[in-house]
């Protein structure tokens, strides 16, 4: 017998599509790779998010995607600025819990719905290390727990 084809969305792309249409004006920029340095300054704040080693999941049930987001700022905004930037993209990415994000077609995946059944072990953001002189920054991470896509 058999098993059907299971496909998950991509979690890099659930969270940048998230994000962007909850934190408009508040970010110049929502992005799994950072722009070139050339446009960089002008796109500041930026948010950036990553899919770290995740741990095994079910495969037919969820899969566990522990992300890393990390804000950047401009030094002129101040540690106070970015803490509080950073905890605005923190309860945005709180509140993705028990939501459907519709998301466009990838290369391999369908566009549609993606469900995230919950987030758990979020971390608060702390200090991020940047090799950029001019820039402060600050990271938090934290697992989604997504739904298979109906095909």
């Amino acid at each position: 017998m058999a098993l059907p084809v299971i496909l998950y969305p991509d979690a890099e792309l659930v969270v940048t599509t998230w994000l962007r249409g909850r934190l408009g004006a508040h970010v110049g920029h929502v992005c799994t790779d950072l722009p070139v340095p050339d446009r960089f300054p002008a796109l500041l704040p930026i948010v950036q998010v990553n899919r770290l080693p995740s741990p095994p999941a079910d495969r037919r049930v969820h899969d566990i995607a522990r992300m890393q987001v990390v804000v950047r700022v401009a030094e002129s905004t101040g540690r106070p600025g970015l803490n509080s930037l950073a905890g605005l993209v923190g309860a945005h990415f709180a509140v993705l819990g028990g939501s459907q994000v519709t998301i466009p077609a990838t290369d391999h995946t369908p566009a549609g719905p993606a469900t995230v059944g919950c987030v758990r072990r979020q971390t608060n953001p702390s200090a991020y290390p940047d090799t950029n002189t001019n820039l402060l920054a600050a990271s938090f991470t934290g697992e989604l727990y997504l739904r298979p896509f109906r095909v």
